[in-house]
């Protein structure tokens, strides 16, 4: 009992202020509007945010690396335009066009990803610099290949976003299995483990046999997968794809993994199993 105080105290007292903060805005806008506290309008605040919220997952691997990635809003804009074209042009039923674009969305994310991967990487070139390039270069082909024009995309696409699984509308369904995923990942799994080391220090990583490139590697393109799963659900509520889609997205999302608790200075606390019991080892961010 006492083993397992001590490894959920600091936990606890790290995310303390976090949940104060929530706390606090949930019970000044339940006074300010009294339907605010209620179910119906709680689903409705996921599914909005639900898009931000998967493309936040993504943001919190890179961040755990001390890295940033400037480029989720483009890149979700281009997985948007990308889909859209493809929509348009392809002469199939709605719902299997649906079902088509997805694997080319989440194509489009992994190959952003990894572009943005390997110039960190192999050149080793700053990731706010690369990610900020990627913004740009993104966007930039996002447009030409829309011609800067909307496109509207087929009513099938609204049936998915207003789809419900178990009665849980399905925006809010496809959060909570990425989250889940990525929280197995993270907390049960060797590479997320070294995660977590490679952002408390790479140096000390590599030494115990980390291979830090092939991690952050993998980092930015799981971000890019979260951004293209981000841009489906946009896709889904609007059915359409408009030259201003995602624009200015990277900071609501970075804002949400830092609210939710994680750190811009790289992983600042690793589990650790050691017999009898598992033990938690605290580690400061640098100054």
């Amino acid at each position: 009992m006492t083993a397992s105080r001590q490894t959920l105290l600091p936990l606890v007292l790290a995310y303390a202020p976090t949940l104060l903060l929530y706390l606090v805005v949930v019970a000044t806008f339940a006074a300010l509007a009294p339907k605010f506290f209620t179910l119906q309008n709680s689903l409705n605040v996921l599914v909005q945010s639900s898009a931000v919220a998967v493309a936040a997952i993504g943001m919190t691997f890179v961040l755990l690396t001390a890295g940033i990635d400037l480029s989720v809003g483009s890149v979700m804009f281009l997985c948007g335009t990308v889909a859209g074209s493809l929509v348009v042009r392809a002469d199939w039923p709605g719902t299997l066009r649906v079902a088509a674009v997805m694997p080319v969305m989440l194509l489009t994310g992994l190959l952003c990803g990894l572009v943005n991967g390997l110039l960190i990487t192999r050149l080793r070139m700053a990731p706010f610099i690369v990610t900020l390039a990627m913004l740009f270069v993104a966007r930039g082909l996002g447009l030409w290949i829309t011609e800067t024009r909307a496109i509207n995309l087929p009513e099938s696409f609204l049936q998915l976003a207003a789809a419900r699984i178990a009665g849980v509308p399905s925006p809010i369904v496809i959060l909570a299995v990425v989250l889940l995923v990525a929280q197995l990942i993270l907390w049960q799994t060797p590479f997320g483990r070294q995660v977590y080391a490679v952002g408390n220090d790479p140096t000390v990583a590599r030494k115990a046999g980390v291979h830090v490139e092939r991690i952050l590697l993998r980092v930015y393109m799981v971000s890019g997968a979260c951004a293209a799963v981000g841009g489906m659900i946009t896709l889904a509520q609007l059915a359409a794809v408009s030259p201003n889609l995602g624009q200015g997205r990277e900071l609501d999302v970075i804002a949400a993994a830092v609210l939710g608790g994680t750190s811009l200075f790289g992983g600042w606390w690793i589990w650790q199993s050691s017999p009898p019991a598992t033990s938690c080892r605290w580690t400061q961010p640098p100054p």
